[in-house]
């Protein structure tokens, strides 16, 4: 763990009455495994929990373990974790703000000679914290504390601890549910999530959401995206199903237009039932009045889950030449995809018709990789050349392109449609240090304010910040998928802006893992022969390349079965989806 957690938890620490001893020791490398943390506040539940209390007679490891289950209920200030302890630390007790997550709790008890008291060491492996807010950090690290408990009156009680909460993998999704929150893009057109946990205890879902929503974007994606909203703008409840805001009295039609989509999207997607009415300093937030009923309907154009949408097509990369394929027919493309014989790899973008691709020409020592770009079906100029050039990919909705030069340099290639003319601008990475391994594969979400990129086999991601209009910066970086150690190979996004991998691993040669890098998942290895050198995903169906063929696996079907791609059998292909 950096130098700045572990202040941050000597500081929550120091000045407690009772102390525990706790160390955590970093576990990772040089690149940063997960950003600063930031303060949790719990969400109060409605309704009272359901959780019971001391069991009489409860053994102290047992009763231990009870704890720790229960910690992960925040109603009343933690009211049922502070049940399981002494009188004297009952209210003493302050937790940090942030909730610390292990993949399991693990307890051996210490030498001891009094009979009425007992310690524990608890270890476990700190898989990520949560945040102020509900935002998720990964992290991977150890974690250490020594727990004391006496017996008074014949119960035991926990009657020394770190001032902090602590929770089990398994707690944390027992007890709180993921819920997206909806942000804008720089350019204000398109919406980006920012995934949030919140507690299944507390009812009122949609006004926390919207609390949340106002109280601005999560530490990691904040530099990426818009936050417009006055500072004097203020939530004040529901009155007969009316949603009530003040001081918004600065904001033109177009933010208030903003303010409504995010509302919509963030409630609809959250499961909450429309349609939904706002009112700004009790006026309608936008429309006519007697018009004032939302739904998703009325924000079509900013639906979050549409940037990456493909248009249905699929395309395939076999033998250096591109083919369109459907409904198991494929057909080699006309112009110079379908001509060229030498491309390495390629995108495309579906909503512009433009693909970009990387070519290879000469042998070994004379290798090198020319970099084109121009209409799936016409011909595609040479931009630039280098010695190597990672897969290309579309920066949003536009004809900007990135891709990284020799291991180091990521470039950002811009091309006027209009005029032809190409800007080249050098991404900054100074956050990555200047002794990083080479990137391998660089990829943007759909929104352009992600990047997942493979550093020495490893899984990073980073927030795309924009210093001035034509610069880009990687902020924020942090690992994501400690899991999968140094074997990865490949990387995708997935339209719900989860991240798929595929590895070297015979084991586990696909993962999938979630945007906040709170799960990582190994699909089937089933049929697959490692190591799987590409992968992608469309709306019902996951596709990737290993040693043999190019494999499906659907979504939402209950076979474990990767087959070959329908049109593709007998070839390596790499399958592209448009984006």
């Amino acid at each position: 763990m950096n130098s700045q957690i572990m202040s941050k938890m000597k500081r929550t620490l120091t000045g407690v009455a009772l102390i525990a001893s706790i160390s955590v020791v970093s576990a990772c490398a040089s690149l940063p495994s997960s950003s600063e943390p930031q303060a949790l506040r719990s969400l109060e539940a409605a309704s009272p929990t359901t959780d019971l209390g001391p069991i009489p007679g409860r053994e102290p490891d047992l009763l231990l373990r009870d704890f720790y289950a229960v910690s992960a209920s925040p109603t009343q200030q933690y009211q049922q974790a502070r049940s399981f302890l002494s009188e004297n630390i009952k209210q003493e007790w302050s937790p940090g703000p942030e909730i610390v997550v292990l993949d399991r709790i693990d307890m051996s008890s210490n030498p001891s000679t009094d009979v009425n008291s007992v310690s524990y060491t608890v270890t476990g492996t700190v898989v990520g914290t949560i945040a102020e807010g509900g935002a998720y950090n990964p992290s991977n690290d150890e974690y250490r504390a020594t727990v004391t408990l006496n017996k008074a009156d014949g119960e035991w009680r926990v009657s020394d601890l770190p001032n902090q909460v602590v929770v089990e993998r398994t707690e944390l999704r027992n007890r709180y549910t993921p819920k997206n929150l909806y942000f804008f893009d720089p350019g204000g057109t398109a919406l980006v999530s920012d995934r949030r946990w919140i507690y299944s205890g507390n009812k009122s879902h949609d006004t926390a959401l919207i609390s949340l929503l106002l109280a601005g974007p999560s530490t990691v994606l904040r530099p990426g995206v818009l936050s417009e909203f006055p500072e004097t703008m203020a939530f004040t409840g529901v009155e007969d199903g009316v949603y009530k805001f003040t001081g918004g009295s600065t904001m033109d039609e177009t933010q208030r237009r903003r303010l409504a989509a995010q509302l919509v999207w963030t409630l609809a997607l959250a499961d909450i039932s429309g349609p939904y009415q706002f009112e700004m300093d009790d006026e309608p937030l936008i429309g006519e009045t007697g018009n004032t009923q939302l739904t998703v309907e009325d924000f079509p154009e900013f639906n979050p889950q549409a940037p990456g949408a493909s248009s249905g097509t699929l395309y395939a990369l076999t033998s250096g030449k591109v083919s369109r394929f459907s409904g198991g027919n494929a057909k080699q493309l006309s112009g110079f995809l379908g001509s060229a014989g030498n491309i390495e790899s390629m995108d495309i973008s579906a909503t512009l018709d433009v693909a970009a691709a990387v070519v290879a020409s000469g042998e070994r020592d004379n290798k090198r990789s020319q970099f084109h770009i121009g209409p799936i079906e016409g011909q595609m100029p040479k931009l630039l050349e280098a010695t190597t050039m990672s897969k290309p990919t579309f920066e949003g909705n536009s004809q900007v392109v990135w891709t990284v030069v020799d291991g180091t340099t990521v470039l950002r290639i811009a091309r006027s449609a209009s005029t032809g003319e190409i800007a080249q601008t050098e991404v900054d990475t100074t956050e990555l240090g200047e002794q990083h391994g080479d990137i391998s594969v660089l990829r943007l979400s759909a929104t352009g304010v992600r990047a997942a990129f493979i550093i020495d086999g490893r899984v990073y991601t980073a927030t795309v910040t924009r210093p001035t209009a034509g610069e880009r910066k990687l902020t924020n970086v942090r690992e994501l998928v400690p899991v999968v150690g140094d074997s990865a190979i490949t990387l995708e996004w997935a339209l719900d802006d989860s991240l798929l991998v595929g590895t070297a691993s015979a084991d586990t040669p696909v993962w999938r893992a979630d945007v906040d890098g709170s799960s990582a998942i190994a699909l089937s290895s089933g049929n697959i022969v490692a190591p799987v050198v590409s992968v992608a995903a469309n709306g019902s169906t996951i596709f990737i390349t290993d040693a043999r063929a190019a494999l499906q696996l659907g979504t939402a079907g209950s076979t474990d079965y990767w087959r070959e791609v329908p049109g593709l059998e007998g070839s390596r292909s790499v399958t592209i989806v448009p984006r």
